[in-house]
């Protein structure tokens, strides 16, 4: 059984309910404040360990047997750098001659000192053509430029400096020199090895000697796994995003609890080692700079272990794992879209998405294959993160490749799908802005939405292949929901509702607006807001019980001065817009740069002031009706048990 389901028939029967009585009451002026309710979990071990493959990235490219040499992908090689201790690193890749002329030596020699971990980090992001070092893209380039400036350069005798640069070296930040002069870079290698250059033993020989010198003693090197990695940062982005307010959870998402950590994060080179690679594994997309992903990052990670999955694959389309600029490969403006847009065509088939490729521009990738702008551009699907897949490449159905075995999506019945977009607040049974904006009703659609979206994952991880066999899963899976609405009152479907959206505020490239949208479906969660006609992300918001949601927002850089739009998506469908008049960056303070436009989808109409009484009547009654909803449900318990 999920052991979500224990958790979430207590938040049904108690929590919940609390939580909505008081937003409620909250609405109507009498009351100020929520309670957290407390949880009951309870973690039930896996029958059978689910049979899922994992992947030898070292072995697969170099040869290397459990090797203590580790991939680190940007974001994590330069948290290393901020760290204090003493850690060994490898700079280089597959296509440097060096790298593999020395990386077995290196991990040999490693082993036999103790050493826990040398850490690798190829400077090539897709292990191609996109170096860091070299690069003229200006999205990309200051990465190495950081690197070298705030942390590389800081040393006394082999300094990076583009020149001798070391490429396997042991590094302290706060080691000095004599004097006091920062000298990180403790001992280091930097003269190139050749191709072939150790296959002479005493060459080899000699080379073990100086590697040796380098790394020391295991016992004098530091080594921080995934788990602290994915802690500390996960941690310092959610505290720094919403302050460690209780009402957004708090300030930690991961604690000691996680220790039994199985989400890796891997680097491009590997993603594409894993689609090519027999097996079948799990993937999930997603990033720390993601909201999204964080919000269900800890409970894939307890799915995982309770269903016996030892790797979890984590990758960051942001190849940095930051910046949504050309270095967010799942972009169409990004150079560099066919480091996704390949994969997508090639490895994922059969992959189903919200966005649809036919509907607006933003809902697609168009790249050019290969990166060669000579082609025609070529378009893929479009995913959002955080995104779950299993993924087996040997996988067919009916005689055609079909690698996506699972996926965690809702299935809308109709032929189209909304991904699992929700936040760590709501799954955790706090009310995020409801707190001080209460509206019970868009509250109660978000719980039940984060509900679904974490018994899904459960389903998700159950459901894998065991090693005793039993039936593959279809393509793809229906999810669970919950228990059907009364078919005399069906659902109103979101996108059939056309609203109208006015945007106010100072329109040029940095300038703050606000969207504010009426007439939409009420209590819609998690739906997009575009800038046009080059689609550009401006938020994700939610409508309140009245069908109105009210967006702050920022103009992106580099936005083109002339006619744009803005528009409201609710499942990839277009359900209002306006026209908007974007100024120069230059343009001043005294021109058309500040204005008010609006638009529709329908024509606006306007509604007549309700008063605070009548307003606190309803939060009255909807607060005693769900009172009494609670000990109906506790009364029908009691009798069922």
């Amino acid at each position: 059984m999920p052991h979500h389901l224990d958790r979430r028939r207590y938040r049904a029967l108690t929590g919940r309910a609390a939580l909505l009585a008081a937003a409620a009451l909250a609405a109507s002026g009498l009351v100020a404040s929520l309670a957290a309710p407390a949880h009951a979990e309870t973690d039930a071990a896996p029958a059978e360990p689910a049979a899922i493959d994992t992947l030898d990235y070292l072995a697969d490219t170099y040869g290397i047997e459990d090797a203590v040499i580790e991939t680190v992908t940007f974001e994590r090689f330069e948290f290393l750098l901020q760290q204090e201790g003493r850690f060994a690193f490898l700079i280089g890749g597959p296509d440097d001659p060096t790298t593999v002329e020395t990386i077995g030596t290196i991990d040999e020699v490693a082993k036999a000192a103790g050493v826990d971990a040398v850490y690798t980090f190829n400077p090539k992001l897709d292990g191609d053509r996109l170096d860091i070092r070299t690069t003229a893209n200006a999205d990309v380039a200051p990465l190495w430029t950081r690197l070298v400036t705030e942390y590389l350069s800081k040393d006394v005798q082999t300094p990076f400096d583009g020149t001798d640069d070391p490429y396997l070296f042991v590094y302290d930040r706060s080691h000095t020199a004599d004097g006091g002069a920062e000298d990180r870079i403790v001992s280091a290698l930097t003269a190139p090895v050749a191709s072939g250059a150790l296959a002479d033993p005493t060459a080899r020989d000699a080379y073990r000697t100086s590697v040796a010198a380098v790394l020391g003693s295991g016992d004098d090197l530091d080594a921080i796994d995934q788990f602290t990695f994915y802690r500390d940062v996960v941690n310092a982005k959610h505290a720094s995003a919403y302050g460690g307010l209780t009402e957004y959870g708090g300030s930690t998402i991961l604690d000691e609890a996680d220790a039994d950590w199985r989400v890796q994060g891997i680097t491009y080179p590997e993603l594409v080692d894993l689609f090519e690679s027999d097996g079948d594994h799990v993937l999930l997309l997603g990033g720390t700079w993601c909201h999204n992903t964080r919000a269900v990052l800890k409970h894939a990670n307890e799915d995982a272990v309770a269903n016996g999955v030892e790797t979890v694959y984590f990758f960051d389309l942001r190849l940095d794992g930051a910046s949504g600029n050309d270095l967010h490969i799942r972009d169409t403006g990004s150079e560099f879209a066919d480091f996704y847009g390949d994969l997508v065509t090639e490895f994922l088939p059969q992959l189903k998405t919200q966005y649809v490729t036919n509907g607006s521009p933003g809902q697609r990738v168009d790249f050019y294959p290969g990166g060669d702008t000579t082609q025609p551009l070529a378009t893929a699907q479009k995913l959002q993160v955080p995104f779950l897949i299993e993924y087996d490449g040997d996988r067919e159905v009916g005689g055609e490749p079909a690698p996506v075995a699972r996926q965690w999506i809702h299935d809308n019945g109709d032929g189209t799908y909304r991904e699992y977009m929700t936040e760590w607040w709501y799954v955790i049974d706090q009310p995020g802005r409801y707190a001080s904006r209460p509206d019970p009703v868009a509250l109660e659609a978000q719980l039940v939405f984060a509900d679904e979206a974490i018994s899904a994952l459960d389903e998700f991880f159950a459901g894998l292949p065991r090693a005793g066999g039993g039936v593959e899963p279809t393509d793809p899976p229906v999810d669970p929901t919950d228990p059907p609405v009364d078919p005399t009152d069906p659902p109103v479907d979101p996108t059939t509702v056309k609203g109208s959206v006015a945007v106010t505020g100072s329109l040029r490239p940095g300038g703050t607006i606000t969207v504010a949208g009426s007439g939409l479906a009420a209590g819609t969660p998690g739906f997009a807001v575009e800038l046009h006609s080059e689609p550009q992300s401006l938020g994700t918001v939610a409508t309140d019980a009245s069908g109105a949601f009210s967006l702050t927002a920022t103009i992106p850089a580099g936005t083109p001065a002339g006619a744009h739009r803005v528009v409201v998506l609710i499942g990839g469908v277009e359900v209002a817009s306006a026209d908007v008049t974007v100024a120069s960056a230059s343009a001043t303070s005294g021109s058309n740069a500040s204005s008010t436009s609006a638009g529709s989808g329908l024509a606006s109409t306007g509604a007549g002031f309700t008063g605070p009484l009548l307003g606190a009547a309803a939060a009255l009654v909807a607060a005693a009706g769900i009172a009494l909803a609670v000990v109906r449900l506790r009364t029908r318990t009691r009798s069922e048990s």
